[in-house]
């Protein structure tokens, strides 16, 4: 290995030597598709194949960058009897070297994860490192074509007659770039505006008779930016895959306690976000206070049964009103996540952690997973003007 690092260590010195670019890479967003042609290990016995895949890579300089690639297969065996699947997931850091107005070569190197399946003995999960050297080839500042040759090493697989891994992949596909507002043009896109957004994902809960469940999640948001600081107001709706069941106290039960189910959550957010830097990929934290409420609570009390434990109409809206108490309460919120901002249109993704409640429905802290939009509609500070 001490040969192929000195080699590595030496193209990467090189390119940092090198004459400035061509092209102003910096804060620079790539989106990409591919086709691909893999060959993989012989010890697999699959057959060459191929595939596709999409990225997505930021330039942190006009030399370096980090990219986020996936991609998906579906080879056969080379007797032909059996089809596996691969998908596959990397991150790379990334050292391009201009040459020419319309050439960028690069390298990189980083870790890969391999997925398998979909039956033995093609179910299995490999970890590797990889390296690729690759060349751009741009048609104006936006468009460019990306060819690409890979190789993927697992010192371990977990293929069941295998010692270690080695796939190859040539790759061919365009990619666009998203091209930042330069200097002071572009803290303007983003200080004193009025957003109005959309977000969605998945909202993470259990109750006190059920484990974790994850529902989908969407919602809206309105924000107002200064420099470095934004009032946050959101309302936002899960909507559960099925009914879930809890368990609240109950004197006037027989056991003192009551079996609910409800079905969805919606939740009213307010607070702050803070947004430390002025980059075009830009991590932000905020906090604030939600309210919650539990949709549909059904308390289990028929009523005018005469085994029923609700044997009066008094007794249900008694019941009733204990469940509809328990659905309804006021949470603390913490959040993070990054945003990407290009003009009036930010792409951003986001963690949420409410508070836990004593007497509510779900029990525990919630979590929410989101990705959303933002768009401004214009100034939320009206300028000054001169005086003549």
């Amino acid at each position: 290995m001490k040969p192929v690092s000195r080699f590595l260590m030496s193209v990467l010195l090189l390119g940092l030597l090198a004459g400035p670019a061509v092209a102003q890479r910096a804060e620079q967003i790539e989106i990409g598709g591919f086709g691909s042609f893999t060959r993989y290990d012989r010890a697999f016995l699959l057959k060459s194949q191929i595939g596709g895949g999409v990225r997505i890579g930021y330039y942190t300089s006009n030399r370096i960058g980090i990219e986020l690639e996936g991609g998906y297969q579906n080879p056969i065996n080379l007797s032909g009897t059996q089809t596996a699947t691969l998908s596959l997931a990397s991150a790379s850091l990334v050292l391009n070297y201009p040459a020419g107005k319309t050439n960028e070569f690069y390298i990189l190197g980083g870790f890969s994860r391999l997925t398998f399946g979909d039956a033995a003995p093609y179910s299995f999960t490999d970890n590797g490192l990889h390296g690729a050297i690759g060349d751009r080839v741009f048609f104006g500042e936006h468009l460019a074509l990306r060819l690409e040759g890979r190789a993927i090493w697992s010192p371990k697989t977990n293929y069941p007659t295998g010692t270690w891994g080695g796939q190859v992949i040539g790759s061919a596909g365009l990619s666009y770039f998203l091209i930042p507002p330069q200097g002071r043009n572009r803290a303007a896109a983003n200080n004193y505006q009025w957003y109005w957004g959309a977000q969605g994902g998945a909202f993470i809960s259990k109750t006190n008779v059920q484990g974790t469940t994850y529902d989908p999640m969407i919602g809206g948001h309105w924000l107002i930016t200064a420099r470095r600081t934004a009032l946050y107001v959101a309302y936002e709706q899960a909507v559960f895959l099925g009914d879930d069941p809890a368990i609240i106290a109950d004197p006037n039960s027989s056991t003192g306690l009551r079996d609910v189910t409800f079905h969805d959550m919606r939740r009213l957010m307010f607070g702050v976000l803070a947004f430390p830097t002025q980059k075009v990929i830009e991590p932000f934290a905020g906090g604030g206070f939600a309210l919650m409420q539990v949709l549909n609570p059904v308390v289990d009390c028929s009523g005018g049964s005469p085994n029923a434990d609700c044997p009066t109409l008094s007794d249900v809206i008694s019941a009733q009103d204990r469940a509809d108490e328990a659905s309804s309460k006021a949470f603390f919120w913490l959040s993070g996540g990054v945003q990407i901002s290009y003009g009036k249109l930010s792409v951003f993704g986001q963690y949420i952690l409410t508070s836990s409640a004593r007497g509510f429905l779900l029990d525990g802290t919630t979590h929410s997973l989101q990705g959303g939009v933002r768009y401004t509609l214009g100034t939320s500070k009206e300028g000054i003007t001169e005086r003549n």
